[in-house]
């Protein structure tokens, strides 16, 4: 008997452990070690912000094991209920809003715009801006639908898809984790570590300006997001002892890898990445075998990224209006109703600023006349490049104003010790690392958007002055925090005329149908009958 039980409670660690790793790490690993080498200037510095991130994400997992410990009988563990019931209902509303209408567009926004082009640099021909925002438009809405359908209609197929991906995502990490030390170029041509920048970037392990060290906490933030909804693991679970040990385990193991295949890519990457490693083991850059092979696996991570993230959307959306922090006239949404909202915001965010990244001009980019040899673009990767950038930078930005959510609600978490608000299973160590946490997570969060706007290793030469990016950061913020305040106000206005009167207590609908049985022939007919039925009267 006690046997069984133990080979349950292992097999049970070992699933939840499973489940950290393939939750957060995905495609921060792959997308942001070379911009934080680029950042911090410095190699060993960049490990150091690794660590340090990762010992912190540590310490705040325990407190979110405290948090989520409130919704593990009823309700749901998204960002927004946790502030309903650790703040109030008015700030509930306002995070839901930025998470699900500003943030998850604007990181889906990434993926899509990012399998494009590694699209587009498999190709590797020298694509028009003109061609380019054709591609990225009919390619990047496809992909929406695409994923929407199956989140909304093949739920099941979608998992099997998302299981398997998490296996396409791990092996050409760990390829690449043993790669990056066995390919080790001290002579410094092809490895970052030793060989003081690529193209036009530089860095070297000699920089070692204070100031490079608050280089680089976004970049590191956005790998490690979505790691405080593990957290709701213990609302399923049937041992419930484990799963704070397995949690706590899989992050350190998180925190463990990601240093160490930071490392790797320093050691074998040219430039810090996952796709220069692959390309230099596949062949070097000029060969064009290499550069196919390695753009394709990046745009297979990207593809699965936003499978993921249209599914988180829409789940989200659904659990925040039927716990009454969105409002909806009915009272209730399903996963259907949940999903067309999202694919619309989707593609309206997605257009606007692919459309605005390849059009208008800027440093580097002279908009839909853009060319190899026409102002600093000087190769064809270059040119292929900068259509996405508006997309990177407004993701950025709404990934700080996401980490400001999460802190408000760590903040709450700590407060509500003193208060007894919520009743909580307490966690051990939960005030010490609930108070260094937050301490420290306020400062990467600040720095994190201070790097944005003026470039630490720009100060560290003496150069204060906001670069363009950083102003189109600060802009893009900007026009998001307002975004969010209209929508907000709105909905306000929308719950004040038309109050719910029982309450705000709100539950996950159990009735939401989430079953591989939803019928697109039926939806189909549905759409024919009333379209021609409005145009017969």
């Amino acid at each position: 008997m006690n046997t069984k039980k133990t080979k349950t409670k292992t097999f049970e660690f070992l699933t939840l452990f499973v489940m950290v790793i393939g939750t957060v790490i995905g495609s921060g690993i792959y997308m942001k070690n070379s911009e934080l080498l680029n950042q911090t200037n410095n190699p060993i510095i960049a490990l150091i912000l690794w660590s340090f991130v990762g010992v912190i994400c540590i310490m705040s997992m325990i407190v979110f094991i405290e948090i989520s410990s409130s919704t593990k009988h009823f309700g749901n563990g998204t960002l927004g209920n946790w502030a309903k019931i650790f703040i109030n209902r008015k700030t509930a509303s306002f995070f839901s809003i930025m998470y699900g209408w500003v943030y998850i567009p604007s990181t889906q926004s990434v993926f899509v715009a990012g399998a494009v082009n590694y699209l587009l640099l498999a190709i590797g021909a020298p694509i028009t801006p003109y061609q380019q925002l054709l591609i990225y438009l009919v390619v990047g809405i496809s992909i929406f639908i695409t994923c929407t359908i199956l989140s909304i209609y093949k739920r099941f197929i979608n998992r099997k898809i998302q299981v398997a991906g998490i296996l396409i995502k791990f092996l050409p990490l760990l390829i690449a984790f043993i790669a990056g030390f066995i390919l080790i170029d001290k002579t410094g041509g092809t490895s970052a570590w030793w060989n003081g920048g690529i193209d036009k970037n530089t860095w070297g392990t000699n920089e070692w300006s204070p100031i490079l060290f608050l280089g680089g906490f976004g970049g590191i933030l956005f790998a490690f997001d979505g790691y405080v909804y593990i957290a709701n693991a213990q609302k399923t679970a049937t041992n419930k002892d484990v799963v704070p040990k397995a949690l706590f385990a899989g992050m350190i193991f998180v925190a463990i890898f990601y240093v160490l295949m930071a490392l790797s890519l320093f050691m074998g990457s040219p430039d810090g990445s996952i796709v220069k490693l692959l390309e230099k083991m596949l062949g070097g850059k000029e060969s064009a075998a290499a550069r196919i092979i390695s753009n394709l696996i990046l745009m297979s991570i990207c593809l699965l990224g936003s499978n993921i993230f249209v599914d988180i959307a829409i789940v989200d959306l659904a659990s925040d209006a039927n716990n009454k922090t969105i409002y909806t006239k009915k009272r209730s949404m399903n996963y259907k109703e949940a999903g067309f909202i999202q694919l619309i915001i989707f593609i309206v965010a997605y257009t606007f600023l692919i459309t605005i990244g390849i059009c208008t001009t800027r440093d580097g980019w002279d908009g839909i006349g853009s060319a190899v040899g026409s102002g600093s673009i000087e190769n064809v990767e270059e040119l292929l490049n900068r259509p996405a950038d508006y997309i990177n930078w407004f993701s950025s930005g709404t990934s700080a104003l996401v980490f400001i959510m999460v802190l408000a609600v760590m903040v709450a978490g700590v407060v509500n010790r003193f208060t007894k608000k919520v009743k909580v299973e307490q966690t051990k160590l939960f005030m010490v690392c609930g108070i260094i946490s937050s301490f420290f997570m306020a400062i990467f969060i600040f720095f994190g958007i201070f790097a944005f706007i003026w470039e630490p290793k720009n100060i560290a030469k003496g150069e204060w002055g906001i670069t363009e990016s950083g102003m189109w950061f600060l802009i893009i913020l900007v026009v998001s925090l307002t975004i969010n305040v209209i929508v907000f106000l709105i909905q306000e206005y929308k719950f004040k005329k038309d109050p719910y009167l029982d309450g705000w207590d709100g539950e996950i609908n159990p009735n939401i149908e989430i079953e591989d049985s939803i019928s697109i022939k039926t939806d189909l007919i549905y759409l024919k009958n009333k379209v021609f039925k409005r145009k017969e009267n």
